[in-house]
């Protein structure tokens, strides 16, 4: 990849400063710039044309047999200095499969990650019916050296065959499906009897567990903010409309019931500090339990942050989500115009005793 510097910051791909500037620290790759790096190299070992190939903005693999791609995931491997294991090239079904795996071995492992801020940290993952996208996601997070608590939240779809699978998951199950905001509050209860922090993110695999260093290292000493990842590369055409559209249409609504600015209200990676987060007395038990948050936080003063992170979209089927768009943003509306209907006509004091229930 060509290494483009910033003369405040360094090579592009992160791998050594700027010639003359000692220290500086290297600028790090967009996503959207790796994986278009990703299709011009295959699209070279193809012999195809990468901006034809590329289609709505996704290179399409279909038609090439599997010796040919095989030379591509050499090829790959040469030019990010970088080596794929099977067990990895097996679970790539999907182009974007294949740029997550890049970033990853390119990126983000190269990164200089310093585990020792997860310490007092626990994962929490809330799943429904994510049986066939989970493994990875536990495989790396468990590789953290963190306890990962793991919320079945009325699955149907088998997937205790494959929590069975790692004996070191804290498995907590709801008998029916009671909602994503139930599942996450399941497991910050029981986070809350051995850690500081929660770091949540989504069982599809959308976030690389990785990325929870980031959260935390983004901290300042002697503040326990919430801390939320800002998913970047959110503009590119291949994610959907209900995304782009559902995180616009939260942060202005996040703001307007006093839960500050926020770049990305919708993001499920997310480090919260323990026990403050559940002493905010939330109603929500589904998708707008998260937003509800957001809300409390700023009634009783708990700052909030943001910090970039990478993000994953399967095409089409693969995608795995339970977000129906009418439904959830209806249910979003309604604990919007609450919580709003509350700023305007009570003083902030009684607010914070509202938030807190104290």
């Amino acid at each position: 990849m060509d290494r483009p510097t910033d003369s405040r910051n360094g090579a592009l791909d992160g791998s050594t400063p700027a010639p003359g500037s000692p220290g500086q620290r290297p600028v790090r790759p967009t996503q959207t710039e790796v994986s278009a790096e990703v299709d011009r190299v295959i699209a070279r070992s193809l012999g195809v044309d990468p901006s034809a190939a590329r289609g709505k903005g996704r290179l399409d693999l279909a038609g090439f047999d599997s010796i040919d791609l095989l030379d591509s995931v050499a090829s790959l491997e040469g030019h990010f200095d970088i080596e794929f294991a099977r067990e990895e090239l097996a679970r790539v079904t999907a182009i974007e499969d294949l740029y997550a795996l890049v970033w990853r071995k390119h990126v983000i492992e190269k990164e200089p990650l310093d585990k020792s801020v997860l310490d007092g940290a626990v994962i929490v993952i809330p799943t429904y019916n994510h049986a066939t996208r989970l493994g990875p996601v536990l495989e790396r997070s468990l590789a953290l050296g963190v306890p990962v608590i793991v919320v079945d939240d009325g699955s149907t779809d088998g997937i205790r065959v494959l929590l069975e699978r790692y004996p070191a998951l804290q498995v907590i199950r709801h008998e029916r499906n009671l909602g994503k905001g139930a599942a996450l509050r399941t497991g910050l209860t029981h986070a809350a009897k051995v850690a500081r922090y929660a770091i949540t993110l989504d069982a599809d695999g959308q976030h690389e567990p990785l990325e929870a260093v980031r959260l935390l290292a983004a901290v300042p000493a002697g503040t326990r903010p919430i801390v939320i990842g800002l998913r970047q590369g959110m503009e590119e055409g291949h994610v959907p409309w209900t995304s782009r559209f559902g995180r616009s249409f939260s942060n202005f609504w996040v703001r307007l019931s006093g839960g500050g600015r926020v770049a990305d209200s919708q993001c499920g990676y997310r480090a919260y500090p323990l026990p403050e987060t559940l002493s905010l007395r939330t109603r929500s038990h589904r998708f707008n339990y998260e937003v509800e948050l957001l809300a409390l936080a700023g009634w009783a003063g708990i700052p909030v942050l943001d910090v970039p992170i990478s993000v994953v979209y399967q095409p089409g089927r693969q995608r795995i989500s339970h977000f129906r768009p009418f439904v959830d943003f209806c249910r979003n509306s309604v604990t919007f115009f609450r919580l709003i209907a509350l700023r305007l006509l009570l003083p902030r004091a009684i607010l914070r005793k509202l938030a807190v229930g104290r």
